[in-house]
Parts: C-alpha cells; sequence; structure tokens
C-alpha cells in the first residue's frame, strides 16, 4: 500500500492516543476523519494502479486517482458488482460506517444521537476513535488482498462513469 494510507492510520492513532485523561473533541474528530481518508485514499490507490500503473507519470495517475466518488464508492460496495464477494462487502460495511463517522467528525458541532453528555464533551469517545482507526485498519487489509481481477473490476466501477 501506498506509504501516505499507512501514515494516515498511524496519524489517526496518534491523535486519538496523544493526550492523557480527557482527549480534546478536536483530536478525536480528526483522528476519525483521518481514518476515514486512509481508506478512501487506499481505494483510489488501487483504482489508479489497476487502471494506469503506480509507476506511471502524475499526469496519467493523478486523474484516475482522483476519479473515486465518497457517495458512489459506498454505494458501490454495498450493493452489486463489485459487492460480490463476502470480504467487498465486509469493506462496505466498513467504509460506510467509516463515511458517516467522518461527516460527523468533520460537519457536525454538536455530539452524535445518543452521546451521554456527562461524560465528556467530545463527539467521539476515545474508545470509539480506536474502534473506528481499527476498522479502518482492517479495510485496508482487505484493499491490500484483493486479486488482481477484483481489483480491476473494482477500479472500472469507481473511476469509469458509465451512461443509463
Amino acid at each position: 500500500m501506498w506509504p501516505l494510507v499507512e501514515h494516515q492510520i498511524e496519524n489517526a492513532h496518534m491523535l486519538a492516543t496523544a493526550e492523557k485523561g480527557r482527549p480534546r473533541s478536536a483530536s478525536l474528530r480528526r483522528a476519525v476523519s483521518t481514518a476515514y481518508y486512509a481508506v478512501f485514499q487506499a481505494v483510489c490507490a488501487t483504482c489508479a494502479d489497476a487502471l494506469v500503473g503506480s509507476e506511471k507519470p502524475w499526469e496519467l495517475l493523478t486523474p484516475v486517482f482522483r476519479a473515486p466518488d465518497h457517495y458512489r464508492t459506498a454505494q458501490a460496495l454495498l450493493q452489486g458488482p463489485p459487492a460480490t464477494t463476502p470480504e467487498l462487502q465486509r469493506l462496505g460495511l466498513r467504509f460506510s460506517e467509516l463515511l458517516v463517522a467522518r461527516e460527523w467528525a468533520d460537519y457536525n458541532p454538536e455530539p452524535r444521537p445518543g452521546y451521554k453528555a456527562a461524560t465528556n464533551d467530545s463527539a467521539f469517545t476515545r474508545e470509539e476513535a480506536l474502534r473506528l482507526i481499527e476498522s479502518a485498519a482492517e479495510a485496508i487489509e482487505i484493499i491490500d488482498g484483493l486479486d488482481t481481477d477484483t481489483r480491476l473490476n473494482l477500479a472500472l466501477r469507481l473511476a469509469v462513469r458509465t451512461r443509463k
């Protein structure tokens, strides 16, 4: 996997564990967001590698890397091809969970629904953030373990827009 993806997981973990006692909400929010983006960029890197190869010039690689859309990716991983294997279904569940958590972390000022206000002022607890980071690491392992045909199928589904 690309070093950037690995470093993002490390950074997410560092953000979630750096502060002793009660962590700041901003640290946990950033950790959750960073964990999601590690997975999303692993998907993007897989598409670019499958369709143009990671050794190609940036002007060829970057457009394919940037082609996947967050919501289309979640939908494709949960429904129909390529979500035809248990591993892709697990990836889809993790990706979707992380996407929802990332959106909450990045865009909502209030705590999440069901949050116990007496515990602290964060939208996430440290334990929740660490669980989401672990979920992201598992998603990346699933991506890394995909065979060549599955990677190509996933890349075609996510990076190429089809007309109806």
